[in-house]
């Protein structure tokens, strides 16, 4: 295992104290997982204690003998029950008054009410946005391991072109891919912060299995193979002349990327080359676009305003009802991190920040055809971390 380094973990934790001092929060318990391991490189059972003014204090229920090995940056206090820890908190010193601060984008209503329970004098407040708006500028150590696991990506996909052949399913193709991706490296678990959404590894669709939305609110969402999951790759056996779409997360050290390539068994249809040449030219635009300061509406504006113009709206990013209202969206512990490229987004493109852009078409009775790039935002504009190349790779049988 590789820990975090110590510097990373303290340093993301000054920033955030100071934020709440800004904010005049007193206090702070950090349960979620993503959150718990950035502010300490570990996960527990537990909760990491911050306040403003005094040393953090990470409350373990367990893993015990563990965490103490483990040894993270702050000191361990180790509790049986929730009602343990203001005692807790004023003995290593804390001011239990003042205002609570929780990720109440994601705690349950149970939890909030019991910590209201057991913190009566204290009023809670959301610190998520805190939160989020700090991840979403990433160190150069995070940037490393996204480049890691785009690496890994692309060794993953050097096996592509010999497991893609006529009457093998999507399924078939997938494991593949997903064994392959584990035995370079990849975690397995991809986190993400949406209530109720749920991933995989990914979506690995051919033909009309590309055009079948799903319950996620993601562009691509596949017929899957069971009711209880259907989304992703399908019992659908590959077949000449449609497109198959690849589109895999890949995650290091808790760190995500995540890339869409095409893939077609001979040729295809004119009509999804006449897609995919406008994906191109999306791509020119984005880079053109995407520099420190500018809003993300203002691009979503431009690159939807630029697809309309070549009469392909009704098939850009899903169709009818089941569109999704994004181009974009931020990557690092959880695969839907801030930025979003939406329409609507308050904040404008910084230095370090790292998106996925993915520009796709639906097509009725052909498929998707669309990509996917990580890419980080650098004074001088896009620096794309995944690196697969992008022409669509048709393979001849």
């Amino acid at each position: 295992m590789e820990p975090a380094p110590v510097t990373e973990v303290t340093g993301r934790v000054a920033a955030l104290q100071g934020e709440l001092a800004r904010k005049e929060v007193s206090l702070a318990l950090i349960r979620q997982a993503a959150d718990l391991y950035y502010y300490t490189g570990v996960l527990a059972d537990g909760w990491l204690a911050v306040s403003p003014s005094h040393s953090p204090l990470l409350l373990v229920r367990r893993p015990q003998r563990r965490l103490l090995e483990a040894a993270p940056p702050w000191p361990l206090a180790f509790y049986g029950d929730l009602k343990e820890i203001p005692e807790l908190l004023n003995t290593f010193g804390f001011a239990v008054q003042g205002p609570l601060g929780l990720e109440l984008d994601v705690m349950p209503v149970g939890v909030a009410r019991r910590l209201q329970k057991i913190f009566p004098q204290m009023s809670q407040q959301d610190i998520s946005p805190l939160i989020r708006q700090q991840r979403m500028l990433k160190s150069a150590y995070e940037i490393t391991q996204m480049r890691r696991a785009a690496a890994i990506l692309d060794q993953a996909l050097e096996d592509t072109p010999r497991l893609l052949k006529p009457g093998v399913t999507e399924m078939e193709v997938a494991a593949a891919l997903e064994y392959r991706l584990r035995l370079l490296g990849h975690q397995g678990l991809v986190r993400v912060r949406t209530w109720n959404l749920e991933l995989f590894y990914g979506h690995v669709l051919s033909g009309v299995s590309g055009v079948e939305a799903a319950y996620t609110d993601t562009p691509s969402g596949g017929p899957g193979f069971t009711a209880a999951f259907p989304q992703g790759a399908g019992l659908k056996k590959l077949a000449f002349g449609e497109p198959i779409s690849i589109d895999l997360f890949s995650c290091v050290n808790g760190y995500v990327v995540d890339q869409t390539r095409m893939y077609a068994l001979e040729s295809l249809p004119e009509r999804a080359w006449e897609a995919f040449r406008i994906i191109e030219d999306l791509y020119r635009l984005f880079e053109e676009l995407a520099h420190p300061g500018v809003q993300p509406g203002d691009i979503f504006q431009r690159l939807w305003q630029e697809v309309k113009d070549r009469g392909w709206g009704d098939y850009f990013m899903g169709r009818g009802a089941d569109r999704v209202s994004f181009l974009g969206h931020g990557l690092g512990l959880e695969a839907d991190e801030y930025p979003l490229l939406t329409a609507r987004f308050p904040y404008p493109l910084a230095t370090d920040m790292v998106l996925a852009f993915e520009p796709k078409f639906f097509l009725p009775e052909i498929g998707m055809v669309g990509l996917e790039d990580t890419g980080r935002i650098t004074p001088e504009g896009v620096e794309w971390l995944t690196t697969t190349p992008r022409e669509v790779m048709v393979i001849k049988r």
